[in-house]
């Protein structure tokens, strides 16, 4: 499969209206028995200029907070590997794939999973994060997230060829019984259902039978977090973030992290949030037009994303309500050691287009506006965004949690209409499983490699 013809945005790329199901299966069975074992598996670390690479994307970011940044991802191999998917993109498109295409999630490692409030009011949980998502090869999502199992695990301290490796076998095989599994479901059905905790559950009573020991375990992870998210909204963002100066309200300052912006800055996000607010939903736009828009404040978030231009906007109501959302710099993909550019395309459009197909059900707030120079989304702050502290997990609650989040990665996957061809794909060779773990465990030593050299600095890292 030739990547360079790989158009990220284009859904067309997976529609397959005249073929059925099982057609879709034995044609990505087809595409399975011609891989050879070392197609899937093989991966030969070496060292190598990481700055290359990670300048790349460096040089769209904001340089005051790429101290920052580096100092967020210096923190362990993990946080290098969660700041660094554009390190990994250049390398698997120097590796055979799968040649299957879906919409995947670009950055699905186990730190992007997590809580949300549905447009509903549910509790859900999901993949959480798309600023890379668009249209790729699937096996690029699972190999992430294969990878960031690994790292986990040994920051946990727990056996890796002893215990990981062989769950990690089962958790393989768990990703294709929940494509089996979703792919006998109505459609209606597999489109509609949101990823509620009780239909997680459901889903692996479905493609496994230990139910009741799943229950007790996933219960035990949840009940921690859970409590948590609920209670993270925006009048918890107000309370954290906010401060009462003279009669008015504004964001506390803590800089570099969080700082007002200057009067440009300020003017040219109020014109974007009108155009936002003009172009979202239509009872979006109604319940907006009662507030109006108080303090705004740069403010940084995560580890990948810092460096982005991101914002934090203080709406009001002539009641006295607060709503909090956050503006965040939509940056266009790596692909093919360069930034993919398209002027026909909207980078906040395309980040919005995807999230809205990848996850069950997306934030009511969801939406994107583009400035001259910039491109934006925009979703609510603290919409009970809440996730599971992965430094925290023994090992029953750890199998549990990567479990739940390749299901939720086969849904996701589900999405697009060629996911039956990666059924096919997964059983047309026995090895498949032990393949992609294989590779996994040699990447790992290559992002292993890189975090030295970049913690290291001087020619290659700093």
């Amino acid at each position: 499969m030739d990547n360079k013809k790989l158009i990220p945005y284009e859904f067309n790329q997976m529609d397959s209206t005249t073929k059925t199901s099982s057609e879709l299966i034995a044609e990505g069975q087809r595409l399975g028995l011609d891989k050879d074992y070392g197609d899937v598996a093989n991966y030969k670390p070496h060292k190598r200029n990481v700055k290359k690479i990670m300048d790349v994307r460096n040089s769209l970011l904001y340089k005051k907070l790429l101290k920052v940044k580096r100092k967020r991802m210096s923190e362990s191999s993990f946080a290098f590997f969660r700041g660094t998917v554009d390190i990994m993109n250049y390398d698997l498109d120097r590796s055979p794939n799968s040649g299957i295409k879906t919409l995947i999630g670009g950055d699905a490692h186990l730190g992007n999973f997590g809580y949300y409030g549905s447009a509903e009011g549910q509790l859900l949980f999901d993949m959480n994060d798309f600023d890379e998502s668009h249209v790729g090869f699937w096996d690029y999502d699972v190999k992430r997230l294969l990878i960031s199992a690994i790292l986990v695990a040994k920051q946990q301290g727990f056996n890796i060829k002893k215990d990981v490796n062989p769950f990690l076998h089962k958790v393989m095989r768990t990703y294709l019984r929940s494509l089996i599994h979703l792919n006998q479901l109505p459609a209606m059905e597999r489109f509609i259902t949101p990823n509620t905790l009780p239909n997680i559950a459901s889903a692996f009573d479905a493609i496994h039978d230990d139910r009741d020991k799943f229950d007790k375990s996933f219960a035990k992870i949840i009940s921690k977090t859970v409590e948590k998210a609920v209670r993270s909204n925006s009048d918890y963002a107000v309370q954290k973030y906010t401060e009462v100066v003279e009669g008015k309200r504004h964001f506390i300052e803590d800089v570099p992290v969080t700082k007002h912006v200057g009067n440009k800055t300020y003017q040219r996000l109020v014109k974007g949030y009108y155009d936002y607010r003009h172009h979202a939903r239509s009872d979006v736009h109604q319940f907006l037009s009662g507030f109006h828009i108080v303090d705004i404040v740069r403010h940084s978030v995560g580890v990948g994303s810092v460096g982005t231009l991101c914002y934090l906007i203080l709406l009001e109501d002539g009641d006295g309500n607060y709503l909090v959302l956050q503006i965040k710099q939509a940056l266009p993909i790596y692909q093919n050691d360069e930034i993919y550019f398209n002027k026909r395309h909207s980078s906040g459009e395309e980040i919005v287009k995807c999230q809205r197909i990848l996850q069950s059900s997306s934030d009511r707030f969801l939406g994107y506006f583009d400035t001259k120079k910039y491109s934006f989304y925009v979703r609510q702050f603290k919409d009970m965004k809440g996730s599971v502290k992965l430094n925290k997990l023994d090992w029953p609650a750890y199998c549990d949690y990567v479990s739940v989040c390749m299901n939720l990665l086969a849904r996701a996957h589900s999405r697009s209409l060629t996911f039956p061809m990666v059924i096919g794909y997964l059983q047309s060779q026995t090895w498949m499983d032990r393949a992609f773990v294989h590779f996994a465990n040699q990447y790992v030593k290559q992002v292993e490699l890189d975090y030295q050299t970049f913690i290291k600095g001087g020619k290659h890292g700093n």
